[in-house]
């Protein structure tokens, strides 16, 4: 019993004293901070030289530059294929044969068809000239002899509209006959032979894109930049690319061109005028057409100017001007800024080399 009254006596002890600290502590509140203290609540940036860029970076999609569509001469069943898809050809390579029997058909038609008229022809003419030694009398009257004129026009006219009819069947044969001799399609271009469809079609027609023929060793990214980027571009201009789904690959480029006519966007052409950017790409063994890239193009490059962190630099009624650290604490300084950028900003007046500018 006389043990828990200890235990007892002891606890309320100790609170006791805890209550008593803590209404000493808020009695006596600290020491003001010192000058010390207050500096390091400050961020302090040093004015020094650097070498300093700008870049828009813009989205767009890897194609290749040269693309050569190979075209069907004709409507016809493909007879046998020669290249297979991705396949490296030359220029004149063959690429696949049609059947031509149909074609070849046509032509014979035709071509019977144009003797026939040439022959029907001759059997008139010769028809009218025996008529003619035959009759070779003077027309017993008026209406014989108009009878006899008007059998010779007739003739005239026929054989005028027979000869425009052989001239359209010729022009037809010639076009029949050019298709036929390009029956067994061939490479238009040297490069890599990629089919439209995702398997070899059976059946093509006339006109129809089978194919293309690809310079893979040349590749450019299009993308689309807005009204307010598009007067910082110009051709020429360097360009850092990244392939999205291979972030660690970095590609080199060139600005190639950019649009003066802008493509409007939206409703009724209501949207925002987007002017296209063509970049072309240095070759890199990861890089093939279709793949999402981004880049940043270069659009200013100032070597060893005196430069600022762009957060330090503020800006009132009468322009630009940083808080310099002096023994007297900070001071206004007014500064004339060139190249902006969202790390750092040039100054071209009112800084030094080593200078401290201050942050509060």
């Amino acid at each position: 019993m006389r043990k828990k009254k200890t235990w007892l006596y002891f606890g309320i002890a100790v609170l006791l004293f805890a209550v008593s600290s803590l209404l000493y502590v808020q009695s006596h509140p600290g020491a003001p901070r010192t000058p010390a203290a207050q500096q390091s609540d400050k961020l302090t940036f040093k004015v020094a030289k650097e070498n300093l860029a700008n870049a828009v970076e813009v989205k767009g999609k890897s194609a290749y530059v040269k693309e050569t569509i190979v075209y069907a001469p004709f409507s016809a069943d493909v007879a046998e294929w020669l290249a297979a898809d991705g396949a490296q050809v030359e220029k004149g390579s063959p690429l696949f044969k049609l059947d031509d029997k149909a074609i070849r058909d046509e032509i014979a038609q035709q071509t019977s068809a144009i003797r026939k008229s040439e022959l029907e022809a001759q059997l008139r003419e010769a028809e009218q000239a025996a008529a003619a030694k035959a009759g070779e009398t003077i027309a017993a009257n008026e209406g014989e002899a108009l009878q006899r004129y008007a059998k010779h026009a007739s003739k005239g006219v026929q054989d005028e509209l027979d000869q425009i009819n052989r001239s359209l069947l010729g022009a037809q044969l010639e076009t029949k006959r050019d298709k036929l001799a390009k029956a067994a399609v061939t490479a238009p271009e040297s490069g890599i032979f990629m089919l439209t469809a995702a398997a070899k079609p059976q059946k093509v027609a006339e006109g129809e894109a089978v194919g293309k023929i690809v310079d893979v060793s040349r590749l450019q990214m299009t993308t689309s930049v807005g009204e307010y980027d598009v007067f910082r571009i110009q051709p020429g201009m360097q360009a850092q690319i990244t392939i999205d789904a291979m972030k660690q690959t970095k590609l080199t480029g060139k600005v190639e061109k950019v649009s003066k006519f802008p493509k409007t966007t939206g409703t009724n052409n209501t949207g925002p005028a987007q002017f296209e950017v063509v970049i072309s790409l240095d070759t890199h063994e990861s890089l093939v057409a279709g793949l999402n890239l981004t880049a940043a193009i270069e659009t200013d490059n100032k070597k060893d100017v005196l430069t600022v962190s762009t957060i330090a630099v503020q800006r009132d009624k009468d322009g630009y001007y940083v808080m310099v650290e002096t023994p007297e604490g900070p001071q206004k300084r007014p500064i004339k800024v060139g190249l902006e950028t969202a790390d750092k900003t040039e100054v071209l007046e009112g800084l030094q080399e080593g200078d401290t500018v201050v942050l509060q």
